[in-house]
């Protein structure tokens, strides 16, 4: 590698829990024709994805949440104990509000639905790998929509209980 490269020479080390085998296949090529990306782990169960967990750490982890054996949202729950350094991102066609803050409540930093384009999702773990977010436009209007009409706590006076 040419030591003048601008970007960081350690490759983002990805691993993919995915059961739809044409998506699963297409992220894996994104992720193997990025030179700055290793993939280093598949699943397309509940049960592989969390065997992929004894391994080494990953620094992204995409999850897609219906899997034939359970939830993903198990797998999110065990990686965040498992691999606390690792981002983990939602892959899914499960857009609902209930999906969403679970995912996020177990650990997830970024949610996509697969309508992204595969070759976008290089993009988008780059992004979550350097600390970013991403999220679905639509997925972003549902997460602001419930905080706008969740009942705020009270302010508690300054220095109080702090």
């Amino acid at each position: 590698m040419n030591p003048a490269a601008p970007h960081d020479p350690r490759p983002i080390h990805v691993a993919i829990v995915e059961d739809d085998p044409d998506f699963s296949h297409a992220l894996s090529l994104v992720v193997q024709d990025s030179a700055d990306m290793r993939l280093v782990g598949r699943a397309a169960t509940q049960a592989e994805g969390l065997a992929l967990l004894a391994g080494p750490p990953a620094d992204v982890l995409l999850v897609d949440l219906g899997l034939p054996d359970g939830s993903g949202i198990e797998v999110i729950r065990a990686a965040a104990l498992h691999w606390p350094s690792c981002s983990i991102m939602v892959s899914t066609n499960f857009g609902d509000e209930t999906h969403v803050m679970r995912s996020i409540e177990a650990g997830a930093a970024g949610y996509l639905l697969k309508d992204s384009s595969p070759s976008k999702m290089s993009d988008e773990i780059r992004s979550l790998a350097n600390g970013g977010s991403p999220i679905s436009p639509i997925i972003a209007r549902q997460v602001l929509a419930r905080f706008r009409h969740a009942p705020s706590a009270p302010v508690s006076p300054a220095g109080a209980g702090a």
